[in-house]
């Protein structure tokens, strides 16, 4: 046999692998918890989270009610306010966009865990405000119906959210 003709059957095997990982993945992403499920996640996961397949059933109809959306707001020296939405910044295209919202969903959580690092580092992000304490806040959806919607409401208006402090925290500096 030629290293052409080898060169093919192991493309071919290299295709077949990979058409039987991503089916494999697709199939056990939204299955209900079993003893199967449960020992073929932790192999998948990696793979499963970079093309953000990990979805269970409800995917396929998702829950349309109020979502939360994290924001942060930067007093300065000055004593000005500005408000910052982080997922705004975001590409959806990117795979760090997914890590990122986690990462918010995570802030969202458990603030006492996480505010201090997480107001540290947008502090240093917009150093060039002259930062003196930073708020993180939390904005949830309230039900917005399709009438709101045709008398010219947007989803985001006041009477539709509620804000939450998580923490107020100073700038170091």
């Amino acid at each position: 046999m030629s290293s052409q003709q080898w060169r093919r059957r192991l493309t071919y095997l290299a295709m077949s692998a990979f058409v039987v990982w991503h089916t494999l993945s697709m199939a056990t992403a939204p299955a209900p918890d079993s003893t199967m499920t449960e020992r073929l996640r932790p192999l998948l996961q990696p793979y499963l989270t970079l093309f953000s397949l990990d979805t269970k059933w409800d995917f396929f109809a998702p829950d349309v009610s109020g979502k939360n959306q994290f924001r942060y707001v930067i007093r300065d020296s000055a004593g000005k306010e500005q408000t910052f939405v982080p997922a705004n910044e975001l590409n959806r295209f990117s795979p760090s966009s997914n890590w990122f919202r986690l990462w918010y969903v995570t802030i969202m959580d458990s603030p006492d865990i996480h505010g201090d690092s997480v107001a540290a580092f947008f502090c240093r992000k917009h150093a060039a405000l002259r930062p003196v304490s930073i708020t993180l806040l939390e904005i949830q959806e309230g039900y917005f119906w399709p009438d709101d919607h045709l008398n010219g409401k947007h989803p985001l208006d006041s009477e539709f959210i509620t804000v939450n402090t998580l923490k107020r925290v100073p700038c170091p500096g």
